[in-house]
């Protein structure tokens, strides 16, 4: 019905690390506990959601996933719980929200740390009770479904500080599994270079024959803040450059080539005083303003990049009036 191919994620490793990642999904799949997934942001959580899903006995069933930090708060909640008709302006016809279309099968929810403390407790009144209730209904529905949720903060953290719900927390984290970032796994390196190579010219429709040797030392070399999804991001960006088949200079990420022309890396000179305030709010707008011509203007792929929700970085688009499509 829904069942997922790994064929389309990259999941052979040389890197023990990732290997013991693996070898614990496979495990905990097995059973019907709820998994929290963390790691940072681009390291991959959603592919060892896929994973978890494909091992588990609800592999022929529905896998529907949802990032918490792309809906407002009130649209979440109508997101995940479904509403029926007239519940609210708008709500002109009954919806199945995703916890009862995930139903039988898995329900992967990315940045769960930005879940406000309302939707928290319904939540975990549905995982108790095994029972959905959709807006504007009194009637209850049963629901069997299994929870892998995913966040790059520390939870834990939140909970102390009262941001997050110490119930809620400890039943969706039954099983904590961590996934490595690209740093940590740099035995794949070469592979996944070459597996996202292959992918992004099937993707472009372009063929690559050559790649300058100082660039696939770039590759090699860089330190990837936004891992997997940064590579990809890079690598994309390259195989679109390239020329006649050939990746050059012309694909390095615009920053690197800066500082790679210039011998005042990290170095900054001042020549007068200036009010604290007026240097931040404009040294900010500098930033924001070059992430979001690099990826003209789409929010989703800059908010990923520089690891913020989309919801901050609106923010800062409307406080610098940025452009955005």
């Amino acid at each position: 019905m829904n069942r997922i191919n790994l064929k389309n994620y990259y999941l052979d490793s040389n890197s023990p690390l990732y290997q013991k990642m693996l070898h614990l999904c496979s495990k905990a799949a097995k059973s019907n506990a709820n998994i929290m997934l963390i790691g940072e942001s681009g390291s991959g959580k959603e592919v060892a959601a896929h994973y978890l899903h494909y091992h588990s006995k609800r592999r022929d069933n529905p896998f529907i996933s949802i990032n918490c930090n792309s809906y407002t708060e009130s649209l979440l909640e109508s997101e995940l719980f479904g509403y029926e008709q007239g519940a609210f302006t708008g709500a002109t016809k009954a919806k199945r929200g995703m916890i009862e279309t995930a139903n039988t099968g898995t329900l992967f929810m990315d940045e769960i740390g930005d879940l406000n403390l309302l939707t928290q407790v319904k939540l975990l009144r549905t995982l108790e009770q095994k029972k959905i209730q959709r807006l504007g209904s009194n009637i209850k529905n049963s629901v069997d479904f299994r929870l892998i949720s995913a966040t790059n903060i520390d939870v834990s953290e939140a909970v102390s500080k009262n941001q997050f719900r110490e119930d809620f927390f400890y039943r969706i984290s039954t099983i904590v599994i961590k996934v490595p970032s690209l740093r940590e796994r740099k035995e794949d390196l070469v592979d996944l270079i070459d597996y996202v190579m292959a992918e992004s010219q099937k993707e472009h429709q372009i063929t690559i024959r050559h790649i300058e040797p100082h660039v696939m030392e770039f590759l090699l070399d860089y330190h990837y803040p936004g891992n997997i999804r940064e590579l990809k991001n890079i690598i994309d960006r390259m195989v679109v450059l390239s020329d006649d088949g050939v990746i050059s200079d012309d694909g390095l990420p615009i920053m690197h080539s800066i500082n790679s022309s210039s011998k005042q890396v990290n170095t900054y000179v001042f020549n007068e005083f200036q009010n604290y305030k007026t240097f931040k709010d404009e040294s900010e707008k500098a930033y924001f303003t070059w992430v979001m011509r690099h990826f003209d203007g789409n929010v989703n792929q800059a908010a990923q990049a520089i690891d913020i929700s989309q919801r901050q970085l609106y923010n800062k688009v409307k406080q610098y009036q940025l452009k955005i499509k």
